[in-house]
């Protein structure tokens, strides 16, 4: 019997030595040829054989030989598939770069809807261009409610195509592909548009307001009316609806945009809590003379007073002065003169006398105001005011407030919080009424602190007798004729006090500025005739008829 592999030891005979048959070991074997079979033996461990080990170890350094270079092969394999892969995903997502100047564009290529294929760039961009452009002028929003109308143009929002972006995307894609291009808009632009929409067709809210309801008397009654709320759009809504409804293809349609409420911002509670009588003064004049008074006083000057400070009365009524503001007398009521409607009546001239005067009698109106202006002290300011040359019968001494076109004004500033309102009317004076009647001026505004009071006080300082007639002679007139040019008056020294009372105790006494008012008082001026007396002429003796 051959041995295939001498290094094997005979097991046939250790088998027959020994009386056993050889066991077949799939794990560890040997194979023997024995006529066309291949029986398998198992190999006995020979460990202790030193030419056996070296062999198992030369085994065992070429397999590991060959590990190592399979798994060079397989790294290397795998390199090649991530760089295939790398390079097939670059090629994917970007595109051929194509010449637009001399590409053409694949067959079954379409823009919007036109074929373009086998075309350049260049051949059809002017008509996809007009097309675009007549598809944008038509882009068309429309706002409607029961409130507003509005529409928003694609100009209006600067609305753009990317038909360059498409262009370049078609030219470099496949055959058999349609392209479309997108709407874009300037949202700086829209907002514009729709801030201009909600400033033109918006409603703004209407403040609660006051009248004044004057009775047959005259006196002012305050008339409250609600205000009512204003509506404007809802920008963000608004803009937010129009991007959504472009973003959706929805070039022409109509939508219903949100609106907000817009409440008045000044309610009836607010102007009561502005709007309350502060202040009230009442003086007294004469519509009418009496037998004391001469033809003249009782035909034109008496009548024509009354009627310059009813017109005065009617100028400065109604009159609202702002805060900060200062207001005018001479501005409000106007110029004395003819031209504008005044009447000829007495008014002081030279600081002494009383001459007739257009707009004459109107100082009791400016006089009637600062009283009323006196008792709320701490709302204004007098910024000019001055008193007659001599004391006036309608007021206490240092209390007048005298004008003149042109020369002395009455004006005083609005320092409160909140704005003062001046109101004057005429009425029947009830101890008198067949020639007097009352002049009252009324001021309206926030109301004082409760309980608090401003009351003026004038105190007489002292007093001066006139000094000595002044006579003068005159040819003008006959022997035992005079004419009185100024009566004969007191010098006044007066100061003014403005006491504050809280809950009916005095708590303050306010000096008023600048100082007393000094009235300087003058003596007896008059003329006297000089012109001798005509010697009258005795009228003829009747002669007696005869008898018939």
């Amino acid at each position: 019997m051959y041995e295939k592999y001498s290094g094997l030891p005979d097991t046939t005979k250790s088998a027959s030595q020994n009386g056993s048959r050889s066991v077949y070991r799939p794990d560890s074997r040997s194979e023997r040829a024995s006529g066309n079979r291949l029986e398998y033996y198992q190999s006995p461990n020979r460990s202790a054989s030193q030419t056996s080990g070296k062999r198992t170890n030369a085994r065992k350094a070429k397999a590991r030989r060959r590990r190592m270079v399979l798994a060079g092969i397989c790294l290397a394999f795998l390199a090649l598939i991530v760089i295939a892969v790398l390079v097939l995903v670059k090629s994917c997502s970007a595109p051929a770069v194509v010449d637009p100047e001399i590409g053409t564009f694949r067959g079954g290529v379409s823009i919007n809807g036109m074929d373009v294929s086998g075309k350049t760039v260049e051949e059809v961009r002017p008509q996809l261009e007009s097309n675009e452009a007549t598809f944008l002028e038509r882009i068309a929003v429309t706002l409607s409610s029961a409130e507003l109308n509005a529409v928003i143009t694609g100009a209006d929002m600067n609305a753009a195509t990317n038909l360059n972006e498409v262009l370049e995307q078609a030219l470099a894609g496949d055959a058999n592909q349609s392209y479309y291009t997108t709407v874009s808009i300037d949202e700086t632009a829209l907002s514009s548009r729709i801030d201009a929409v909600n400033q033109t067709s918006s409603k703004p809210p209407v403040d609660a307001s006051v009248t004044m309801n004057f009775s047959s008397s005259g006196k002012p009654a305050p008339q409250y009316n609600e205000g009512t709320p204003g509506f404007g759009l809802d920008v963000a809504s608004t803009m937010d609806m129009i991007k959504q409804a472009i973003a959706t293809g929805q070039y022409q349609t109509t939508l219903t945009p949100t609106l907000t409420s817009i409440p008045p911002a000044i309610t009836v509670s607010d102007l009561q809590a502005n709007f309350s009588e502060i202040a009230t003064f009442k003086t007294t004049y004469d519509f009418k003379g009496t037998a004391e008074d001469t033809e003249e006083q009782r035909t034109l000057y008496i009548p024509n007073r009354a009627f310059n400070v009813e017109k005065a009365a009617a100028a400065i009524n109604q009159q609202i002065v702002k805060p900060g503001k200062s207001w005018s007398f001479n501005d409000v009521v106007g110029d004395r003169t003819e031209k504008n409607g005044w009447e000829l009546a007495q008014g002081i001239f030279g600081g002494d006398r009383a001459t007739p005067q257009y707009g004459g009698g109107v100082c009791q109106v400016s006089t009637t105001l600062y009283n009323a202006l006196l008792q709320v002290y701490t709302y204004v300011e007098i910024v000019d005011r001055h008193h007659h040359s001599y004391p006036s019968t309608y007021v206490d001494k240092g209390l007048d407030a005298t004008v003149d076109t042109n020369h002395i004004d009455f004006v005083f500033k609005n320092i409160s919080d909140h704005e003062l309102y001046i109101y004057a009317y005429s009425s029947e004076n009830k101890m008198n009424k067949s020639r007097k009647r009352d002049l009252t001026v009324v001021i309206y505004g926030q109301a004082l602190p409760e309980g608090h009071v401003y009351q003026t006080r004038a105190v007489l300082v002292s007093e001066e007798p006139p000094g000595p007639d002044e006579i003068t002679e005159t040819k003008k007139l006959f022997v035992g004729e005079e004419n009185v040019l100024a009566p004969a008056r007191q010098k006044y020294v007066v100061d003014v006090y403005i006491d504050h009372y809280v809950n009916g105790e005095k708590v303050e006494e306010i000096y008023r500025q600048p100082g007393p008012d000094i009235y300087p008082g003058n003596p007896l001026r008059k003329q006297v005739g000089t012109m001798p007396t005509p010697t009258p002429i005795p009228s003829p003796t009747p002669t007696p008829s005869s008898a018939p």
